[in-house]
């Protein structure tokens, strides 16, 4: 196997492992982004003496200008991770469609649980030798990595 496929093996097998968790992270992005979005945040009123300067701007316009600086940058940025996160998941989800039903249940046993299983725990679940449940993850993840990652 060569360092470029084993690097691809490898992201893909984290990849599994992390699957569960995509769900939670795309809802805490929308999360985060609907938090930005309700910001309204204003300075409080102060009733001290007013002081004239060349100033064009209120300090309510600075806010505005701050808000629609910084705070759309940001919500942009977490907006176009959600979406990656998102398209991984579709990603996974139709390759996962490409697996037979005991290749499907390999996966769901040593990557989707929430604890690991060791290779002992997944023969014996599966009903097949340890060696030969390996060389099934090795097709398996050779099979998804080049649809997950082209």
């Amino acid at each position: 196997m060569s360092k470029k496929d084993d690097k691809k093996f490898k992201l893909t097998e984290y990849t599994l492992y992390n699957y569960s968790s995509l769900d939670v992270i795309i809802n805490n992005l929308l999360l985060d982004i609907e938090d930005l979005q309700n910001d309204i945040t204003i300075k409080a009123s102060t009733f001290e003496e007013a002081i004239h300067t060349n100033d064009f701007r209120s300090s309510v316009e600075n806010e505005v200008i701050r808000r629609d600086e910084k705070v759309n940058v940001r919500i942009k940025e977490l907006d176009a991770e959600r979406r990656c996160k998102s398209n991984l998941k579709r990603k996974i989800d139709g390759a996962l469609t490409v697996l037979t039903k005991i290749e499907l249940d390999l996966v769901k046993l040593r990557y989707f649980s929430k604890e690991k299983k060791t290779w002992i725990a997944v023969s014996s679940e599966l009903g097949f030798d340890k060696d030969h449940c390996i060389k099934m993850r090795n097709n398996i993840i050779d099979k998804l990595s080049s649809l997950i990652y082209p």
